[in-house]
């Protein structure tokens, strides 16, 4: 029943800050710089800590790692994985791989990796008010191909609540339409030196994914961030 959760969350958490402490503060966050890999003020990553999600699903577990000259995240619950194999750079957030694993109904289980023949822009660097931009590539999804067509802008800071807080967050809007058949529309609200609070995801389509929407009786998926904890 949670099959739609693997499409809603597919541009989701790609580039989170995590904070040193396990309580997070809004107005002022310590860093450990021998943690800290410092890609822009709203992008460094800490991999000795797990960021825990509030969502429509219940809890959801972020964790972060290396490999090689990539960072992998992690997102895990009971009824699913999503992974994504991140490259982050001056430029900006660029997906390289996305994994996903899922258990729909009755023990039945939905696995599969997505790749794209250039890494996906999912954020351009400077991240500042204004900002716009568009990708269109191709998706791999085993024997199968499709265009994705991606616009995203940065709107506005204003001031979001979420279980870990008030913060003043910066507002990105994405929309990716796909020769599959669906379109997703994602809102995702950032803080500096906290990182992505808050998201609102909204998947339009038939088949499968209509079918699993309209079975949840869900117009909207909201993740909101709730805690912080170390590994």
């Amino acid at each position: 029943m949670n099959l739609n959760i693997t499409y809603l969350i597919i541009f989701l958490f790609t580039s989170i800050i995590v904070p040193v402490n396990n309580t997070i503060a809004p107005s002022s966050n310590k860093f450990n710089s021998s943690e800290l890999i410092l890609t822009d003020e709203y992008f460094p990553i800490l991999t000795n800590k797990i960021l825990i999600y509030d969502s429509d699903f219940g809890d959801a577990e972020l964790k972060i790692s290396k490999n090689k000259n990539l960072n992998v995240f992690s997102l895990e619950s009971e009824d699913f994985i999503y992974r994504q194999k991140l490259l982050i750079d001056q430029n900006g957030v660029f997906v390289k791989e996305t994994y996903q694993k899922i258990n729909v109904l009755f023990g039945l289980t939905k696995e599969g990796t997505l790749t794209y023949n250039e890494p996906l822009p999912r954020i351009k660097f400077p991240f500042e008010a204004g900002k716009k931009w568009n990708w269109k590539g191709k998706e791999f999804d085993d024997d199968d191909t499709y265009i994705l067509d991606l616009n995203s802008r940065i709107d506005n800071i204003e001031k979001v609540t979420v279980p870990a807080g008030t913060f003043d967050a910066i507002k990105l809007v994405t929309s990716v339409k796909s020769t599959k058949g669906t379109k997703s529309n994602v809102t995702e609200w950032y803080a500096k030196d906290v990182g992505l609070i808050k998201m609102i995801a909204i998947v339009e389509g038939g088949g499968v994914i209509g079918a699993a929407r309209d079975l949840l009786g869900l117009g909207e998926i909201v993740f909101e961030l709730k805690e912080v904890k170390s590994k």
